[in-house]
């Protein structure tokens, strides 16, 4: 059976985007993270050895996320390849990353990328 933790809305602040500006002032993101795994041996045993550490998650997320960027999707597979590495338990990883800010000219809420891995 395939279940999932997900941590959602996380707040990061980074420097990514191809644009120099976007490279020294940076920005805040939005990124949400499904981490795909059996969650059964954790919730039969209580031991949270057994299942993905919500905090721990968030700062291998920051972490990750702090390497720059030109793109959003770089950022997202650095954030999966960290988040897999980190909880070998976890099968597939999905990361949304929003960029509310993003220079463009039109009036949005966010644009956003979608990565598996």
């Amino acid at each position: 059976m395939e279940n999932k933790v997900s941590l959602n809305g996380v707040r990061l602040f980074g420097y990514h985007g191809c644009l120099k500006e976007e490279e020294h002032t940076g920005a805040n993101f939005i990124v949400d993270a499904h981490l795909f795994l059996d969650l059964n041996p954790s919730a039969q045993t209580d031991d949270l050895d057994l299942t993905v550490d919500y905090e721990k998650a968030l700062f291998v997320m920051k972490d990750a996320f702090d390497v720059r960027a030109k793109l959003i999707e770089t950022a997202a597979l650095n954030i999966i390849k960290a988040l897999k590495q980190e909880f070998k338990m976890v099968k597939k990883v999905e990361i949304t990353i929003h960029k509310p800010t993003a220079p463009i000219s039109a009036d949005f809420k966010s644009v956003s990328i979608t990565l598996f891995g």
